[in-house]
């Protein structure tokens, strides 16, 4: 049996910071107004010239107190250089991470590691981290404070992760309001402030000026229309406008001009419920819901990828779900925001939905796993195919080697992509994770979760490495885990 309530979605990586300063240390080669040596020669007092002589003992004095400080000098500017990198990588604040044994830091510029999976080039990215390769395996970390599932999550601009709302149980009556944020620098988690309702299954993204918006979600088995803004500068949630159209399940989009595209989602709670075709638009600037153009069907627990082009791919999802029956569509369309108009895309090679997409170099998309019916004796699919926007077709590629719905996928910085746990065609959660490679077309195994798990609350860190936290441990969603893990992948071949 699948669990008869929504279930979560995923969220995208944030940015790293860059300084060139060392934690409360003076500026890289700079010299603070308190030292010592040649660099405060010139703000001495001179007093008025006395005779030759006296001023060829004084400069000789002079000359002396510089080549008796040199060595201090030189060991004080020393030590404000950024010490070196260590295995861990660096993170936000020049700290280096905890790393899983065998980890090892290869340059995101270098011949091993090609433009980030968001198909940015590093000029538009910004500065490149340091990517983190190891031997592939999962490390466990610090847990969550608590046992939680469908929770949303964002990638802070200093590469700390937030998790947001989720559930304790089953369903949206356990609704929580909690907030926790994962610091990869010291690999500890601390309470950040509640959100202001509790919210399962919230649309989580992070906006270009480094709040994060968290919307809609479902609270006591019914969709919520609410919205609300965590400023991370001084820890606080702000009330972000009403939807127009409460929604669970559906996505948000952050595009190019950093506005934010709400689309479909389920209009009614468990057990029964109908998806919507109503998109909408959030403006940051005003804080102000705008109807936008309907897509041409309902859909909900559909994918929505932002392409290269600033337009935005959604496809597939289920139309309605009653318990045991329910319609998946094969149905793809592309929304411009410059003309707030949807246009139609070619159907996908197979109808599914609580699948997973993520953007591949190039700016093609993959779409993998999910079911295509909402039946609670549906096998989850293994098959897999690539939407290209410049043909606008879909080729099938290499199937996943564990057929799975209700997944997590995560887009490398190096341009694979990682398919994490979910639920397998028996309805037996995975702990199994695979990685795709987008030049051979295959998926190869790598390393297991520390237990099993379905859709928990994911990031990826600015070093490359990957961040799950809590989920369901039986496909129920009966029983709900804190465990939390980090994945470093091999580096390519």
């Amino acid at each position: 049996m699948r669990p008869r309530d929504e279930r979560p979605d995923g969220a995208e990586p944030g940015e790293a910071a860059s300084g060139g300063a060392t934690p409360g240390g003076p500026a890289l080669g700079g010299a603070s107004s308190g030292g010592v040596g040649p660099a405060n020669r010139g703000s001495r007092n001179r007093r008025p010239s006395p005779g030759v002589g006296s001023i060829l003992l004084i400069d000789l004095l002079a000359l002396m107190i510089v080549v008796a400080s040199a060595p201090a000098t030189w060991l004080w500017l020393d030590s404000s250089h950024p010490s070196p990198i260590a295995a861990g990588g660096a993170t936000p604040g020049g700290q280096s991470s905890p790393l899983a044994p065998g980890a090892s830091v290869v340059p995101s510029g270098s011949s091993d590691a090609s433009a980030v999976a968001s198909g940015l080039n590093a000029a538009s990215a910004g500065p490149s981290p340091k990517l983190v390769y190891g031997d592939g395996t999962w490390a466990t970390v610090e847990s969550l404070p608590r046992a939680e599932w469908g929770s949303g999550s964002a990638v802070l601009r200093d590469g700390r992760v937030l998790v947001a709302g989720g559930a304790l149980a089953a369903s949206s009556n356990s609704a929580t309001d909690s907030v926790s944020i994962y610091d990869p620098a010291t690999g500890h988690w601390s309470a950040a402030t509640h959100m202001l309702q509790p919210r399962a299954y919230p649309m989580v993204v992070t906006l270009d000026d480094g709040s994060v918006l968290a919307a809609g979600g479902s609270r006591n088995l019914q969709p919520l229309d609410t919205a609300e803004r965590y400023y991370p500068e001084n820890g606080t949630w702000v009330a972000a406008g009403r939807l127009n159209v409460p929604r669970t399940q559906g996505t948000l989009t952050l595009l190019a001009d950093g506005r934010v595209l709400a689309a479909g989602g389920g209009m009614e709670g468990s057990p029964g419920w109908a998806s919507t075709a109503s998109a909408e638009i959030f403006d940051p600037k005003t804080g102000v819901w705008s109807l936008a153009s309907p897509m041409s069907v309902t859909r909900a627990y559909h994918t929505a990828t932002l392409l290269g082009n600033g337009e935005v791919l959604v496809a597939g999802g289920a139309t309605t779900y009653n318990g045991t029956h329910g319609t998946v569509i094969r149905e793809a369309e592309i929304y411009n925001p410059r003309s707030n108009s949807w246009r139609s895309a070619s159907r996908m090679a197979a109808a599914r939905y609580a699948d997973a997409a993520a953007l591949l170099p190039g700016g093609r998309v993959l779409v993998a796993g999910g079911w295509s019916l909402t039946t609670n004796d549906d096998p989850s699919l293994a098959s897999a195919e690539i939407y290209d926007p410049a043909t606008n077709a879909w080729t099938v590629t290499g199937s996943l080697g564990d057929a799975r719905g209700s997944l997590a996928m995560a887009g490398l910085p190096d341009g694979r992509v990682l398919a994490i746990a979910g639920v397998d065609p028996a309805y037996r959660v995975l702990a199994s994770t695979e990685i795709y490679d987008s030049v051979l077309g295959t998926w190869q195994g790598t390393g297991r979760l520390p237990v099993a798990l379905e859709r928990p609350a994911m990031g990826i860190l600015p070093d490359g490495r990957v961040l799950v936290a809590g989920g369901a441990i039986d496909a129920t969603a009966g029983h709900v885990t804190a465990v939390c893990a980090v994945y470093s992948a091999r580096p390519p071949r």
